[in-house]
């Protein structure tokens, strides 16, 4: 399959062209080249260590030193973190980085970016997507469990009103409630036509939401397969992510 190959009528994209990262003088990505098209969920599968954290922190210029190309609809994404953020890409990191002095209200003003368009994310919304948000909205966010705080730094990246949007590892350690609560907010932002890297240990999650499944070896793509491919084959999927 080509990882360049774009649904009819998709033009946004964000497009990864030979990536190399480096941290020092050690090489992690070597070569990276896919798409991210709008309101797509593009997933990076692989066992830890393989490069999949390193390719959302390149994005976001948390690296030392990058080659290669990272494009947003045909612009250079580079420069500082904030800069990369104001082009339309967000990150989730997987450390649920909240304002834990600020009530869950604060966290999700504070990234609350409108753009005037009819789909934006509001707090309405992120309060129907996650329920336990709207009773925990005048409580200190280092108070929540971990679970809650999970959710509240989605919808505030969500609030955010990215092009596209990264999520590491966002369900790892959550109780089942929680984790069909991510899924429930993966697919909102699909369908605002929001583009979704997400680097996920859950196959099962990763195969509900995913449109596109990239599996990472050794800093490199060694398998690339669509939706259907996925499902029809998730064993040869489940394989791959499996210490021998």
């Amino acid at each position: 399959m080509n990882a360049h190959a774009l649904p009819a009528g998709a033009d946004a994209v964000l497009r990864y062209e030979n990536l190399n990262a480096y941290y020092g003088t050690s090489q992690i990505l070597h070569g990276l080249s896919f798409d991210v098209p709008a309101a797509s969920v593009v997933c990076l599968l692989g066992l830890n260590g393989m490069g999949k954290t390193t390719t959302l922190r390149a994005t976001m210029g948390l690296v030392d030193r990058t080659e290669g190309r990272i494009t947003l609809n045909g612009r250079e994404v580079r420069g500082p973190t904030f800069k990369r953020s104001q082009m339309g890409v967000t990150l989730v990191p997987e450390d649920r980085k909240v304002f834990a002095n600020l009530t869950v209200a604060e966290n999700l003003e504070v990234a609350r970016r409108p753009t005037g368009a009819a789909d934006d994310f509001t707090f309405e919304d992120a309060v129907r997507i996650f329920p336990r948000l709207g009773e925990r909205m005048n409580q200190k966010s280092g108070t929540l469990s971990g679970g809650e705080q999970q959710m509240l730094v989605v919808a505030r990246a969500m609030l955010a009103n990215p092009a596209y949007m990264m999520l590491d590892e966002p369900t790892e350690g959550l109780a089942p409630n929680y984790v069909e609560a991510i899924a429930t907010s993966i697919r909102a932002a699909r369908d605002r036509g929001i583009g979704i890297i997400l680097v996920e240990q859950s196959l099962p999650l990763a195969l509900a939401v995913g449109d596109w499944f990239h599996i990472i070896e050794n800093g490199q793509i060694i398998q690339s397969l669509g939706r259907e491919e996925a499902l029809a084959d998730a064993q040869r999927i489940e394989k791959a992510l499996t210490v021998e």
